[in-house]
């Protein structure tokens, strides 16, 4: 190519670049915009503080378990049959016999190989309670984060303490039975200061108002006392 070629090409080139700048100059004077510090569509989303979560009470074991479905206890436990060996003097599978593990003290059964240390559930003192059956099948490593046990655990927010109440009812009929089941929770005490319906509390020094809301009756002692005369 000559040089003659090669200088047309570039003109060409740098033509059409000053061309594109200046159609782009030309744009920006025909067409105003303006830059906002916030967003365009601001929506002004009022600041909510996140309640916190209700404290749960005291779980009523001795009601819980009173009320259990043993069927629907045997079903969940089937979860646990590839692992867990549930007949009297069963073997031990990959996880310890669980025939008669009510009452029985935490990681006591001979021959099974329990995780150690810090956190597992060799540390554990006291024995498998209701209480403490509960706390582990909701989530194992919650209870004993050490453990080798791999299962969730039965921890659903719908139905987890049914499932749970009911799986245990179910492992006390395997060598448990003469366990006896937890006293129901005590009802709450009714408050004794609390007003009748419909009467308000009275004031300091006045007659209480009748609870049908009719007026006092006659002679009776004003509300207030009288102001003493000047």
């Amino acid at each position: 190519m000559s040089d003659l070629g090669f200088n047309k090409i570039a003109f060409c080139v740098l033509g059409t670049g000053l061309a594109l700048i200046g159609i782009n100059e030309a744009s920006h004077s025909l067409f105003h915009t303006t830059k906002h510090e916030g967003a365009a569509y601001a929506v002004d989303v009022p600041t909510e503080t996140v309640a916190e979560e209700a404290v749960e009470g005291p779980v009523d074991y001795g009601l819980l378990l009173a009320a259990a479905d043993i069927a629907k206890g045997e079903e969940q436990h089937k979860k646990c049959v590839q692992c867990h060996n549930f007949d009297p003097g069963g073997a031990i599978l990959q996880g310890p016999p669980l025939y008669g593990v009510l009452d029985r003290d935490i990681a006591s059964v001979a021959g099974f190989k329990y995780s150690a240390g810090e956190g597992s559930l060799s540390e554990h003192e006291g024995a498998w309670t209701y209480e403490n059956l509960n706390l582990f099948l909701e989530r194992p490593k919650g209870f004993a984060s050490a453990t080798i046990m791999n299962f969730a655990g039965i921890n659903s927010r719908v139905t987890g303490l049914e499932d749970r109440m009911n799986l245990i009812a179910y492992l006390r009929t395997l060598g448990g039975e003469s366990i006896p089941l937890p006293a129901p929770l005590p009802a709450a005490p009714a408050d004794d200061a609390a007003p009748v319906d419909g009467a308000a509390p009275p004031v300091d020094g006045a007659t209480p108002a009748p609870a049908d809301g009719t007026a006092p009756a006659p002679g009776a002692a004003p509300a207030t006392p009288a102001p003493a005369p000047h």
